[in-house]
C-alpha cells in the first residue's frame, strides 16, 4: 500500500516537472539571449545581427544582445557557441566564410561543424566585388587576364587570410585561368582594400559592404559582382557571368546557429521570429542599405545550404590545395 502511494506521488511529481518544463519552454525566452558575432563591430555580420537583434527584444520580450567574439579566422565566436548550454539563451551567429570555407581550410579547429551546432535561421546573402587599383589599365575581367598572363607575378593580390573565402575565390580564378599572381594576406578587408586603393596591391575580392563605398568613392574600380544579378547599389557593374567569368559566383550568406541538441520547440520559435523579421519591408530595406538581402529560410532549408556548399567549396578547396596558415 505505501509503495503504491509513493509511486502514484513520484508519477504525479514527474508529470508536474514535464508540465512545468514544457511552459518553461514555450515561454522562451524569460531572461536576456546573448547573441554571439564572430567578427568584430561594423561588418555585414554584426551590422545584420544588431538590427534582428533590436527585432528580436521588441518581438519577444527579452533583450537580445550582441556580443562581438572576433578572431581566429572567426573560429574563437563559433566555439563559444558550440561551447554553450544548449538552452537557447546563447546563440551565434554563422556564414559561408567563417563557417564552412574556415573549417574546411583550417588544420584543427575545437569543434565540428556537421556534429556541433544546431542551424536555426538563415538570414541574409551578399556579393562580393572583383576590384583593382585605379592605375591599373584595365576594365574588364577578360583584360585583367590578358594583362596578367603578359605581366606574371606582375599582380598582387589582396585577400583577409591564407585560406579565407576571398582568397579561395581569387584562386578559383587563378585556377580557371591560368595566370600567375602574387598573393598578399591582411588580417582585415579595410586594411587591404586600403593598400588596393593606394596601388600597393592591384587585386582584390572583397565583400560588398566593406568595398562598395571605395568604389563609389573611386578609390577603387569594380571589374564585376559575384552574384547572380546586379546590385542596385552598383547598377553599373557588371555580374560575373556577364564579364565572361561565370565560375567566380559566390554568394555569402549569413546566419544564426546555436549549440547541437537545443529542444526543437526554442529552435522553432526562433526561426519562425526570425523569417517574421525578415519579411518585414522595413528590415528588408534597412539590409539592402547594408548590400545585403534579408532571405528568410526554414530550418531544413538552411541545413540543406550548409550541406550542399560545403560538398561545393570543398572540392574547390581540394582541387586548389588550398590550406590555412
Amino acid at each position: 500500500m505505501f509503495s503504491k502511494k509513493l509511486y502514484k506521488v513520484g508519477f504525479t511529481l514527474a508529470l508536474g516537472v514535464a508540465a512545468s518544463m514544457q511552459v518553461a519552454r514555450a515561454e522562451y525566452p524569460d531572461r536576456p539571449v546573448k547573441i554571439i558575432i564572430n567578427a568584430a563591430a561594423g561588418g555585414a555580420a554584426d551590422s545584420t545581427a544588431r538590427v534582428l537583434a533590436n527585432e528580436l527584444s521588441r518581438r519577444l520580450g527579452q533583450p537580445f544582445v550582441v556580443e562581438n567574439r572576433p578572431g581566429a579566422a572567426g573560429a574563437i565566436g563559433l566555439d563559444a557557441v558550440a561551447k554553450a548550454a544548449p538552452d537557447g539563451y546563447v546563440i551565434g551567429n554563422n556564414n559561408l566564410a567563417t563557417f564552412i570555407v574556415g573549417a574546411l581550410t583550417a588544420k584543427h579547429l575545437p569543434y565540428d561543424i556537421s556534429r556541433d551546432f544546431t542551424p536555426i535561421a538563415k538570414l541574409f546573402t551578399q556579393p562580393n566585388l572583383v576590384g583593382v587599383t585605379p592605375s591599373l589599365k584595365v576594365n574588364s575581367i577578360g583584360e585583367l587576364v590578358a594583362y596578367a598572363k603578359a605581366h606574371p607575378n606582375e599582380i598582387s593580390f589582396g585577400s583577409t587570410g591564407q585560406g579565407t573565402s576571398l582568397h579561395v575565390l581569387t584562386e578559383l580564378l587563378r585556377m580557371n585561368t591560368g595566370i600567375e599572381m602574387t598573393h598578399v594576406p591582411y588580417k582585415s578587408a579595410p586594411a587591404a582594400e586600403a593598400d588596393l586603393a593606394a596601388g600597393h596591391i592591384q587585386l582584390m575580392i572583397s565583400n560588398f559592404t566593406s568595398m562598395e563605398p571605395q568604389v563609389k568613392a573611386g578609390r577603387i574600380k569594380a571589374l564585376a559582382i559575384t552574384s547572380p544579378s546586379r546590385s542596385p547599389l552598383l547598377p553599373n557593374v557588371p555580374t560575373v557571368a556577364q564579364a565572361g567569368a561565370p565560375y567566380l559566383e559566390m554568394v555569402t550568406w549569413g546566419g544564426i546557429v546555436g549549440p547541437k541538441n537545443m529542444p526543437p520547440a526554442i529552435v522553432k520559435k526562433l526561426n519562425t521570429t526570425i523569417n517574421e523579421i525578415l519579411s518585414d519591408p522595413n528590415i528588408k530595406k534597412q539590409y539592402e542599405n547594408m548590400g545585403s538581402a534579408a532571405t528568410p529560410a526554414t530550418v531544413e532549408e538552411f541545413s540543406a545550404l550548409i550541406k550542399a556548399d560545403t560538398a561545393k567549396w570543398g572540392d574547390v578547396i581540394r582541387r586548389g590545395h588550398i590550406k590555412a596558415d
